[in-house]
């Protein structure tokens, strides 16, 4: 029983690192009832897997005029927005998915909704906005 008991002491934290870590993410005001999941999984090469996966979204169209893109942006602590990519967004489901690899584990993950898909620097129609790890 004891040497049960160690095993499985030596082995849990093994078995507890590793995999993806999940955080929820909620719609803005402008996105009111939109949620989903962020997930994060640090990969080889020191990078990041981010997974995006958000419900409930709004038409981007009904957000403003010329708006036709939902665009996911990976915000560093005290550093410029750097765009992830676009978001597959089905309009008939309402749903967005999409994943991106960054180096940065520390960032906040915001969704905004983009006249295009080449767009530089997020507009102000952010959709949902969630810090991912610790940003201090």
């Amino acid at each position: 029983m004891r040497r049960l008991a160690l095993m499985f002491l030596l082995f849990s934290p093994v078995a507890a690192c590793g995999g993806p870590t999940e955080y929820a993410i909620v719609g803005t005001a402008r996105a009111a009832g939109s949620d989903g999941t962020v997930q994060v999984e640090p990969i080889e090469g020191g990078n990041t897997m981010v997974t995006v996966a958000i419900d409930h979204l709004p038409p981007v169209e009904r957000l403003g005029p010329n708006l036709s893109v939902y665009a996911v942006w990976f915000v560093p602590p005290g550093r410029t927005a750097e765009k992830a990519g676009i978001l597959d967004y089905d309009p008939s489901e309402r749903t967005g998915r999409m994943m991106a690899t960054t180096p940065h584990r520390h960032f906040t993950l915001q969704i905004t909704a983009e006249p295009d898909a080449t767009t530089v620097s997020p507009s102000d129609v952010v959709v949902a906005r969630r810090v991912i790890g610790d940003t201090d």
